[in-house]
């Protein structure tokens, strides 16, 4: 099964257009831990869908009332970016938590990358 996947041009980040959870849950499947695509929202600034141990996690990417970035639901201490590079790229080399029924895990994020899309 192929999909076409457009890449935003106007952010430097794995953005992309059109794609649904669904869809973000066939791309990731059987790929690496922490492989990521960050996809639309009509709720938030857009979604980072990652997989770990064989299951995606979808992770609201929203705007705080200061305009720093951050991850999920609204939590203390939690931490906020100046824009979503820069969210990528600090969970690129430090891990990201990933919590599901009590359960954590740690990742780090890895693009998603397939050479039969089309940016």
């Amino acid at each position: 099964m192929s999909y076409r996947l457009y890449l935003a041009r106007d952010a430097t980040e794995e953005f992309y257009k059109g794609i649904s959870r669904e869809v973000a849950e066939d791309l990731l499947d059987n790929k690496q831990n922490g492989t990521f695509i960050i996809r639309p929202s009509r709720d938030s600034l857009g979604t980072l869908s990652v997989i770990q141990d064989s299951r995606v996690y979808h992770l609201s990417i929203r705007r705080r009332q200061d305009g720093l970035i951050a991850l999920g639901n609204e939590k203390s201490n939690e931490k906020c970016f100046k824009d979503i590079d820069s969210l990528i790229n600090y969970y690129i080399s430090n891990y990201l938590v990933l919590c599901s029924n009590g359960q954590r895990s740690l990742t780090l994020l890895l693009p998603y990358r397939d050479k039969n899309v089309v940016p």
